[in-house]
């Protein structure tokens, strides 16, 4: 799956919606050459309460984030956590 649609609460970046894709989108873009660029920021984990570390992502020419989230029909299809920033992207 490379889509997500959110059917819940609206995840925001500086108060916008972002966009989401999961790990095989993120694939899927490298093998079409899509060029992006990805950066982390920090927000509270509303499972457990702890401050952790989200990836986002930039698509070239696109006007919207893209958040990194699970795959819904792998998983729970949230928003990918981390304790802390990988030394390589996702």
């Amino acid at each position: 799956m490379y889509e997500v649609f959110n059917v819940g609460e609206t995840i925001l970046l500086d108060g916008r919606p972002l966009c989401l894709v999961t790990p095989a989108g993120v694939q899927a873009w490298i093998e079409k050459d899509v060029q992006y660029s990805y950066r982390y920021d920090k927000v509270r984990d509303p499972l457990d309460g702890k401050m952790k570390y989200r990836c986002l992502y930039q698509k070239d020419g696109a006007d919207v984030p893209f958040v990194l989230v699970n795959d819904p029909d792998n998983g729970d299809g949230r928003v990918i956590p981390l304790d802390s920033v990988p030394a390589s992207a996702p």
